[in-house]
């Protein structure tokens, strides 16, 4: 594998559109932009002609239940953990894992270690700390300090307000929680954001009012989401908005057989800005891999689904197609203002110096190609790399990788990543290892 790759003829949106130019990458990072690029001397390097294909930010993906969710209509309704793959092929290469109704069965280190497998396998991950109760869940004891001390968290959340499954925090507790987050953001020179899940009570954002007007914190610091959940609440959302709030629209959150209430993600943000909510304050996420259940009004669940993080990049689709929205604007809800929400200065643009994550599509927005961190993970539309285990079938030990069940395998024992026999370097660094595991499709 070559180190630096030529993306030649692409047409660019960082968000802003740039024409048709070529992109230098290397390593993790984008090196170089301009028309005709060309190196000079003994130096491999890959080119790719696109075309004049569109050539987009990586999304990023605030909300994402990364070691799975759910669980409100028993255990077998906890929701299984996402693969890499499945984040890839739907254009997401930085994603902020969440843990939601389930802080007893889940915890906050479990979705920590999920979210460094992910790192490893090839995109960017990051966490908040806690769940739905308050006082929340957390690593080292306090939301400062995990905020703080641990690389990977950005913030708490997701916390629950408005809604039946939360813990009903008052004012006073709210209040704490968002100034714990906020110094931990401060100190640690991150987000610190809060990050708010709203229910379908009729309190809506009421008290996040009350606290940010009580604290005189930054309106920055809540960042409340599934805003698209209802009418009421997505007007509830505008005021919120127009008063310097941030709004998070969830693509997962959309009209279907057993939904009649939600408002659909792309015409939900197409109504914040009618109404006078600033661009930058939109974003959203997907709710991926989250339970969606829907329950009667005696509060029986009825039905139940899963969330799904190809839903971002539909949404995003239908914002240009059907909504008929500048491609720029589109595209900077899933990309540029997240970034700049979680103060992630290397993500959500096309520059030199940004990570190298791209999205390439087609005409009619169809994803083909996506690089993370530099490195080709989906071509044709199609994943070229894959989570350490999804494909269990060729596991040693797996039920599949054996033909009759209960006869004698010994490859069994537990696998281990030995030195190269091919390599002098009897200690193999970080990317030695990982092109070692994709071999053998199985690690340690």
């Amino acid at each position: 594998m070559s180190v630096l790759t030529i993306l030649r003829n692409a047409r660019i949106f960082a968000p802003k559109e740039m024409g048709i130019q070529d992109i230098l990458l290397g390593d993790r990072h984008i090196l170089a932009i301009g028309r005709d690029l060309s190196l000079h001397g003994s130096v491999d390097v890959d080119v790719i002609d696109l075309d004049g294909k569109y050539v987009f930010p990586g999304l990023i993906d605030q909300h994402v239940h990364m070691a799975g969710g759910g669980g409100e209509g028993g255990f077998h309704y906890r929701t299984p953990e996402i693969s890499l793959s499945h984040l890839t092929v739907a254009g997401v290469t930085t994603a902020v894992g969440v843990l939601g109704t389930d802080g007893v069965t889940r915890s906050t280190k479990e979705l920590l270690a999920k979210a460094n497998g992910l790192d490893f396998e090839g995109i960017t991950t990051y966490i908040y700390c806690g769940a739905y109760q308050v006082p929340t869940r957390t690593i080292t004891g306090t939301p400062r300090s995990d905020i703080v001390l641990i690389d990977k968290v950005l913030g708490v959340g997701e916390i629950a307000i408005s809604d039946s499954r939360s813990s009903h925090p008052d004012e006073q507790e709210i209040a704490e929680l968002a100034s714990e987050a906020h110094v931990g953001g401060l100190l640690s020179g991150k987000a610190g954001v809060v990050h708010f899940h709203l229910g379908d009570d009729n309190d809506h954002l009421d008290l996040l009012h009350r606290v940010a007007e009580r604290t005189q914190l930054p309106r920055t610091v809540f960042v409340p989401t599934h805003l698209n959940r209802n009418p009421g609440l997505l007007e509830a959302a505008i005021e919120w908005g127009k008063a310097g709030g941030l709004c998070d629209v969830t693509s997962g959150i959309r009209p279907d057989d057993h939904d009649h209430i939600s408002v659909k993600p792309s015409k939900a943000i197409v109504k914040l800005l009618d109404a006078g909510v600033h661009e930058a304050y939109i974003t959203m996420s997907s709710d991926s891999n989250g339970s969606s259940p829907i329950f009667d009004e005696q509060g029986q669940l009825v039905a139940m689904g899963i969330g799904s993080v190809a839903t971002l990049w539909e949404e995003t689709a239908d914002l240009i197609r059907e909504e008929g929205m500048p491609v720029t604007q589109a595209i900077s809800f899933v990309t540029r203002n997240v970034a700049r929400v979680l103060k992630l200065r290397h993500k959500g643009k096309i520059q030199p110096g940004c990570d190298a994550d791209l999205v390439i599509c087609d005409e009619q927005f169809q994803i083909e190609r996506v690089f993370a961190k530099g490195k080709s993970v989906v071509e044709d539309g199609k994943p070229t790399v894959f989570g350490t285990f999804e494909d269990a079938s060729r596991v040693p030990g797996s039920p599949d990788s054996r033909k009759q069940a209960g006869t004698r395998d010994d490859r069994r024992d537990r696998p281990m990543i030995d030195p190269s026999r091919e390599d002098d370097d009897a200690f193999p660094d970080r990317n030695e290892r990982q092109q070692q595991s994709r071999r053998r499709h199985y690690c340690c």
